[in-house]
């Protein structure tokens, strides 16, 4: 039986803030931690996904052509 996520955005920002060095400001905390659930949400839909991996088609990697 699957259970509920317990995914904590505010503790994940608070972490991953100190372990990157990437400094939030107060004023950002709020907005970014809903981006986060929101990650994680759209990462558990892509998680949930039956997909065969020997038949998924990748796509091709830009690269730029020298003038």
């Amino acid at each position: 039986m699957a259970s509920e996520s317990q995914f904590d955005a505010d503790t994940y920002l608070e972490v991953m803030q100190t372990v990157a060095g990437i400094p939030v400001r107060d004023e950002w905390k709020e907005g970014v931690a809903q981006h986060l659930s929101t990650a994680e949400k759209m990462a558990g839909i892509v998680e949930a996904a039956q997909i065969d991996p020997d038949t998924i088609d990748l796509a091709n990697v830009f690269q730029v052509k020298s003038p």
